[in-house]
């Protein structure tokens, strides 16, 4: 179950150390070797967690966080990930390389609006804008684990996601360690991981995801300062949309 997680991890390096760790409200940032990375903080207190300070660790050893079952450091852990994965100048080369395409900087919901047109779709969490484009779907299920009016509780993927065309998930089920099942259970479908958390990472489009949309951030000094103020909007904010597929 943590090959997913494994493969993340793999090529973080172990011998550049975290620079500044910010623990927000809304979002947790980590700044390692002179790039910052963000993930939604998840305050849910489950096993105690590690005693060690986060500036005295490896980006590497921060980014294994993620892998915590204390979902605070889970988060932390997510940004480090993150921290790494979303630098321009790399997708750019990856880019040039033709390990990854870079997809038009748009919402990743408009971007495919008209594909989506008489298609069933689901959603993992909530998204701002997502609904509004979402309207010519042919159905739309949201699936969520503090459900609304209208919404399906997160159990029930294990029966509806199998029949979807298209998927989309929310960056967040990284921290929580739902991603590797919801794919699975997605197989069928197109599955687009998207968020301000989601790491803008090749390898997962070696897990059956098909497109990765997330936020680069660009400018370190106001996301830290929104990360801090627990700004809801930190990231989008002080960052740029991108979208990346295979080749």
């Amino acid at each position: 179950m943590w090959e997913l997680y494994d493969s993340l991890l793999e090529p973080i390096p172990d011998d550049v150390k975290v620079e500044e760790f910010i623990a927000g409200i809304h979002w947790t940032s980590v700044t390692a070797g002179g790039y910052t990375g963000a993930a939604a903080t998840n305050p849910l207190q489950t096993i105690h967690g590690i005693e060690k300070n986060i500036t005295d660790m490896s980006w590497k050893e921060a980014a294994k966080l993620i892998k915590s079952w204390n979902f605070v450091e889970a988060s932390i852990g997510a940004a480090a990930v993150n921290a790494f994965y979303n630098q321009m100048d790399r997708i750019r080369k990856l880019d040039e390389e033709g390990t990854i395409r870079r997809l038009s900087e748009e919402d990743t919901f408009l971007a495919h609006k008209d594909d989506m047109i008489g298609k069933k779709v689901a959603t993992i969490g909530h998204f701002c804008f997502g609904e509004e484009y979402l309207k010519k779907a042919g159905s739309c299920v949201i699936l969520e684990r503090q459900p609304m009016d209208g919404d399906y509780p997160d159990s029930a993927c294990e029966y509806i996601l199998q029949d979807m065309d298209y998927v989309f998930i929310t960056g967040f089920t990284l921290v929580n360690k739902t991603l590797p099942r919801l794919i699975e259970l997605s197989r069928n479908a197109k599955v687009i991981f998207v968020g301000p958390s989601a790491a803008l990472a090749p390898r997962l489009l070696d897990f059956g995801i098909w497109e990765v949309a997330g936020t680069v951030i660009t400018d370190k000094k106001l996301a830290e300062e929104l990360v801090k103020k627990g700004e809801h909007k930190a990231v989008i904010r002080s960052g740029l949309p991108v979208r990346i597929a295979r080749k």
